[in-house]
């Protein structure tokens, strides 16, 4: 039976949240880019992308991971972010986490709720080469091997959250950097274990803007020295990142300023999951460490970045935080 010191220890280790007053919200995109949007891979209906993978654990299970790792097909946007043109909309007030939920918090949840996450029960995960050491290139070469048509995304086995790089990795030293590998399913128990849930979409992107309207992001238009703003690719791709945001992958979940409403790391750094009415897909917000801020590499990254995958998918770049209603809102 929980204690109360067994909650006020729970306290120490789910994020105080931030009050978001409800009002008119922009929803979407109304950047709409020169250049037809991108695809991640070939037009694939059957989903096949490693052969091998597909026929040693079956279409399901490799659907399921593959898809947050981006070879799926963009959908039919207005813009390279990925969204839909503009709507407006009004949200109700309500709470959320000012960032994702870190590696500290995620172990508290694991720990106590003696949970195991989608990737952990598959027994594998997506991994960027660039990310990874030499072994671990080596073991993929020799064993699940690479994703065919996008060849910088190797099958790790061993790969989780608890070791985001795979076997030989760890998340010791990194307590404030998002959890990762976690899908959507993983992201929802960890939710409701903290008395909270997912953010709904036009939540998580009224919250992102900072107050902003219609702006590509959360400090408004300007695209200049990004850099100090936010964690995105920079440089050649898949082997050639720069940096010079400070980080080859995932950044702490406060590692840039935060927006007007005192949100961190809104754009880039880690995709995050959100609520969605649809069983078979659920949406993510935000891009991650792999996209652009031009689009020139993967997704575009702004506010209204979206993409959506099965809610068993997971990766290195996907992460999430909690949200609340507000029981004192109008």
């Amino acid at each position: 039976t929980p204690t109360r010191g067994d909650e006020d220890k729970t306290q120490k280790y789910v994020t105080r949240q931030v009050r978001i007053r409800g009002g008119w919200a922009s929803f979407g995109t109304s950047f709409a880019d020169e250049d037809d949007p991108k695809q991640f891979a070939p037009d694939d209906p059957e989903g096949e992308q490693i052969d091998s993978l597909r026929e040693s654990l079956g279409s399901d299970v490799f659907s399921a991971i593959a898809g947050a790792a981006g070879m799926d097909k963009r959908p039919a946007s207005l813009s390279k972010d990925g969204a839909r043109k503009a709507k407006h909309f009004r949200v109700s007030g309500f709470l959320i986490d000012p960032t994702a939920v870190s590696n500290e918090q995620f172990a508290y949840f694991v720990k106590k709720a003696k949970f195991t996450t989608e990737a952990e029960k598959f027994g594998w995960s997506f991994v960027l080469e660039a990310l990874a050491s030499p072994e671990t290139v080596e073991r993929c070469d020799a064993g699940l091997g690479r994703v065919r048509d996008a060849r910088w995304w190797l099958g790790v086995e061993g790969a989780s959250w608890r070791r985001p790089e795979g076997p030989g990795s760890s998340v010791k030293e990194r307590r404030h950097f998002p959890a990762t590998h976690v899908s959507w399913n993983d992201a929802k128990a960890y939710c409701a274990w903290a008395g909270r849930r997912l953010p709904t979409e036009l939540e998580w992107e009224y919250a992102a803007r900072g107050g902003l309207l219609d702006e590509p992001f959360p400090w408004g238009d300007a695209d200049h020295d990004t850099h100090l703003r936010l964690n995105a690719w920079d440089g050649a791709f898949p082997d050639g990142n720069t940096a010079k945001d400070g980080f080859l992958g995932p950044a702490p979940v406060d590692a840039f300023p935060p927006n007007a409403y005192g949100l961190y790391n809104t754009v880039g750094n880690v995709w995050e999951w959100t609520d969605g009415p649809d069983d078979a897909r659920k949406p993510l917000r935000g891009g991650s460490f792999l996209d652009s801020i031009d689009g020139s590499i993967n997704h575009a990254l702004r506010v209204s970045t979206r993409m959506d995958q099965t809610p068993d998918s997971s990766s290195i770049n996907t992460g999430f935080r909690c949200a609340s209603d507000d029981d004192a809102a109008p």
